[in-house]
């Protein structure tokens, strides 16, 4: 960490990025703009930086509608942008809020959006703010909360989105050190009182005085030596099918370690259930108990069946309870379906929609297809396929190549493409 109030130089930061590389040639990232210091700092660094290399910068704002001036600040911050030719996007949090839970609900909606503004620009790479102070305030509320060893590492300085990698390359720079960037470089910023509302975890617990120190480099090198283990279990014993659901070696799970199992389970259901967060601890565990007794039995978890089959597989599909209504599809405009599938219609055709297929849907496909691809797609997983639809019902099932009256498959294009991989790169302490 750097010594407290000493401004970030352009070489730190370049050897902080480069730590957490690599990037494309003439590297165009998107930077999480708040308008407070921390964000300012890395929106400054991170426009030297891509410039130096032939790049450039996208500044995103979320404009989460909660106070009063929200909109006042979001075009302040629009109009600073294009003094200093910064590109820079607004993005809206629409629709009613939450009565309980609203820095929760907003931080996932935030997340929502900077993912879909990086996929709709184009941008693989999404810079947060996150810095030392915030490092020790999250292993220090985990801490608190009876977090396990992987939350006391905290943060991760990447971590793989379906369409975005985020990237947190500040974690070793303290709070006062990115505002003292801001004071060398002349940038002011936009202090917000959420951040000292004694009502908010984390604010209360700046208020007492700042997170105590949490041994994070021990946390994180166990950590990462987990995460080894796990993604070569998962690649020995998980087969994803791009239908979305899975099958695995239930055997295998039944013989590893209750760690590793339960690790293990929790990812799969994670990926195939599309949720936001993985199950708790204590249901993962009795699931798999469930699972893997004398007498293996069939269970939900995270939004996902659970069925073991008599070849010794078990099968994790998604719920059809809970599943998203069909999305329509624009000529040439891409959707995502469920959270899981991204859709594009590759040729001009109006009135379809994509959506589950369903039990009926199932049932009323013809009898050949049914008998040619029950073995491929297990009865668990059917009624969750994706379909397309028109106004006279199945028109396609491209997971099960069908197609009514010989409709071309390659009308539209679908690929399983989950929140949660199935395994991401390693943990990532940013030091």
């Amino acid at each position: 960490m750097t010594g407290a109030g000493t401004p970030v130089s352009p070489a730190a930061f370049a050897a902080a990025m480069a730590r957490l590389g690599p990037f494309e040639p003439h590297p165009h990232v998107a930077v999480a703009w708040s308008g407070g210091g921390d964000s300012t700092a890395l929106l400054a660094l991170a426009r030297e930086w891509a410039q130096e290399r032939g790049g450039r910068v996208l500044a995103l704002h979320v404009d989460h509608g909660l106070r009063a001036n929200s909109a006042d600040e979001a075009r302040a911050l629009a109009a600073r942008a294009a003094r200093t030719g910064i590109d820079f996007e607004c993005l809206h949090w629409r629709g009613a809020k939450p009565a309980t839970g609203i820095m929760d609900a907003a931080r996932v909606a935030r997340a929502h959006l900077l993912e879909a503004a990086c996929a709709k620009a184009g941008i693989w790479h999404l810079l947060l703010g996150h810095h030392a102070d915030d490092q020790r305030e999250t292993a220090s509320m985990r801490a608190a909360r009876g977090s396990g060893p992987d939350g006391l590492a905290g943060m991760s300085a990447v971590v793989e989105r379906t369409h975005v990698r985020l990237v947190r390359p500040l974690l070793s720079f303290a709070h006062a050190d990115l505002l003292a960037t801001c004071r060398a470089r002349g940038h002011d910023w936009i202090e917000d009182p959420s951040n000292r509302d004694p009502r908010y975890a984390r604010a209360a617990l700046r208020n007492a005085g700042g997170a105590p120190d949490v041994p994070l480099a021990g946390h994180a090198a166990s950590r990462i030596a987990r995460e080894r283990d796990l993604a070569e279990f998962l690649a020995r014993t998980v087969a994803l099918d791009p239908a979305g659901f899975a099958r695995v070696d239930l055997a295998a799970l039944a013989t590893a370690s209750s760690e590793l199992a339960c690790a293990a389970l929790a990812r799969i259901v994670l990926t195939v259930g599309g949720g936001e967060y993985a199950p708790r601890s204590a249901r993962v565990e009795a699931t798999l108990v469930r699972l893997t007794g004398a007498a293996a039995r069939a269970g939900t978890l995270g939004h996902c069946r659970l069925v073991p089959g008599r070849d010794g597989r078990l099968v994790v599909a998604r719920e059809t309870a809970g599943l998203a209504p069909p999305v329509e599809l624009v000529d040439g405009t891409a959707a995502r379906w469920d959270g899981r599938f991204d859709v594009r219609l590759m040729r001009s055709r109006s009135g379809l929609s994509i959506g589950a297929l369903g039990a009926a849907g199932w049932a009323g496909l013809p009898r050949e297809t049914r008998a040619a691809t029950a073995k491929a797609v297990p009865p668990a997983a059917r009624a969750s396929l994706p379909a397309l639809r028109d106004l006279d019902g199945v028109v396609a099932v491209p997971h099960l190549f069908y197609g009514r009256m010989r409709y071309p498959l390659d009308t539209v294009e679908i690929r399983f493409r989950p929140r949660h991989a199935l395994a991401g790169p390693l943990f990532a302490d940013g030091a």
